[in-house]
């Protein structure tokens, strides 16, 4: 978990975990992912003095392995 208050840390962490992410060829997609991604916002007002910050939203955005189907690839390659 990491705080940030400008977008563009928050970009470099996003690029940070996708450089990190497994990936492979399939039959269905040239570049297909094999680890699964979770990217959790939560957005936070700004903390006056007298009280704490208050969660105002959140937000999650997750990817999972790619799961391609012998239907939908053009080879049977059964990588998983």
């Amino acid at each position: 978990e990491f705080e940030v208050s400008d977008v563009q840390i928050v970009k470099e962490y996003i690029e940070k975990g996708n450089a990190a992410r497994s990936t492979g060829s399939t039959g269905a997609n040239e570049e297909s992912s094999r680890s699964h991604a979770i990217l959790q916002l939560a957005i936070k007002r700004h903390a006056s003095e007298s009280k704490a910050g208050k969660l105002v939203g959140k937000i999650s955005f997750i990817d999972l392995a790619g799961s391609e189907r012998g239907a939908d690839t053009t080879d049977n390659d059964r990588q998983t």
